[in-house]
């Protein structure tokens, strides 16, 4: 019976780790993993016992390392060790303090295989119970870390845990021969567990100030970009009101030459002035007018901040928006995020081509949304297979960076997809977003 609860708890443990690691990483494990892992660490631990241990601490950080989910491998290496020891100081803190508390005896908690299963099995609704009441957020730390916000802090963070558990295994390996090694566990847990829920609160709180402060100063830039938008039209429509006045004044010179039937007159009017009114009105600065068919001001606001950009630097535009924009299954801030990537990547590329030019387009074709950007690139064709992934850049082939990130957010919406084209010196990104 003791060696059936030795193994419960061994398995326990394992699963308690691997539904944390879950938790904060979001890195899905299939059921038969629950299984196939404890297994092979209990093999290992009655096989290889040395082995066993450097793979216990290590293979969390290897395949958070190697999935790279969010690209930063300050983030790869804290989703590694958290779960390990998370699980150490609560399985602790409730065999050294609470259940001594709740009059079991030190000698019998740790030999009782019974409470020590029920300590396992405490560990996760207890860890889940203390995070949500503190406000742990961990999709802030990742934006925060996607951001670069507090590196140094995540170093220390992650350090700590590494000097933690290593210090903690040694005072176990060593009970036989370090004097008052279980006191000395004990006071380690008591004094880590104070420091590590002050620096996971604090870099939360911090994280989350600094994610609010750019925010903020998001809807500011927002505002200025519309501002400039509505200052764009409003030129725009001075424009056409000096053109309405300047073709009254040419269609009187036209009824003259008609009246006078003189032939030359009326070429003469066709060829100096009409001929320029054509290349005038047909300019893709009055492209813009279609924005105003994008109801949500700040995706308005950007993409018109983005175009103006562009047309400053000297590239051909042609903007489609037909009907509205609903996003009826996107979060704004994820399609913002999405659409200034490949904007922005788009300009960057298309500078370095012989004709720059850019398309946008917006339109809705049976319940799916379609947007467009198509720019053109210096080289015939880009190699469109790795474009995806964390850490590739082919600056100076025509793209820019971001598109990983384009990946990430859209995995995150079943109906969203993006296509991607290159061919004849053109690359061309086609986001479809369905209605659910």
């Amino acid at each position: 019976m003791e060696q059936l609860f030795e193994n419960l708890n061994f398995f326990a443990h394992i699963v308690v780790i691997l539904l944390l690691y879950q938790q904060i990483s979001r890195n899905k494990f299939q059921w038969y993993w629950f299984v196939i892992i404890p297994v092979v660490f209990r093999g290992l631990f009655l096989v290889i016992p040395p082995i066993a241990y450097i793979t216990y601490f290590f293979y969390l950080p290897i395949y958070s390392l190697y999935l790279n989910k969010y690209g930063i491998r300050l983030l790869d290496i804290f989703f590694g060790f958290y779960p390990t020891v998370v699980e150490s100081l609560f399985g602790r803190v409730l065999a050294f303090y609470l259940f001594p508390i709740l009059g079991f005896d030190q000698t019998i908690i740790h030999t009782d295989g019974r409470i020590n299963l029920l300590i396992e099995i405490l560990i996760f609704p207890l860890y889940f119970y203390l995070t949500k009441s503190v406000k742990i957020n961990f999709d802030n730390l990742k934006r925060g870390a996607k951001k670069n916000f507090l590196n140094r802090y995540f170093v220390l963070m992650n350090l700590s845990m590494i000097v933690y558990l290593f210090t903690l295994q040694f005072l176990v390996i060593g009970e036989e021969f370090i004097p008052n090694a279980l006191e000395h566990r004990e006071h380690l847990v008591g004094i880590y567990v104070v420091i590590f829920f002050v620096m996971l609160i604090y870099l939360n709180s911090t994280l989350t100030e600094k994610l609010e402060e750019e925010l903020l100063y998001q809807k500011d830039k927002q505002l200025e970009e519309l501002l400039l938008y509505s200052q764009h039209i409003e030129s725009l429509y001075n424009e056409i009101r000096s053109f309405r006045h300047d073709y009254i004044n040419v269609l009187t010179s036209i009824q003259y030459g008609i009246e006078m039937k003189d032939i030359d007159a009326i070429q003469e009017v066709y060829e100096n002035i009409l001929a320029k009114t054509k290349n005038k009105i047909s300019d893709s600065q009055y492209d813009f007018a279609n924005l105003s068919n994008i109801s949500n001001p700040a995706i308005k606001s950007v993409i018109s901040a983005k175009l103006l950009e562009a047309q400053s630097k000297g590239i051909e535009l042609h903007i489609e928006v037909e009907g509205k924009l609903h996003l009826a299954n996107m979060d704004t801030l994820d399609f913002i995020i999405i659409l200034s990537i490949l904007l922005d990547n788009a300009i960057e590329a298309t500078e370095l081509s012989v004709k720059p030019s850019l398309i946008l387009a917006i339109f809705e074709e049976k319940d799916t949304e379609f947007i467009i950007v198509e720019n053109s690139i210096v080289q015939d064709k880009v190699e469109i297979s790795n474009i995806f992934n964390h850490g590739f850049s082919s600056k100076g082939e025509g793209r820019g960076i971001g598109l990983a990130n384009v990946h990430s957010i859209l995995d995150k919406y079943p109906s969203a997809s993006i296509k991607t084209k290159s061919r004849n010196y053109s690359f061309k990104q086609v986001i479809e977003i369905r209605r659910v």
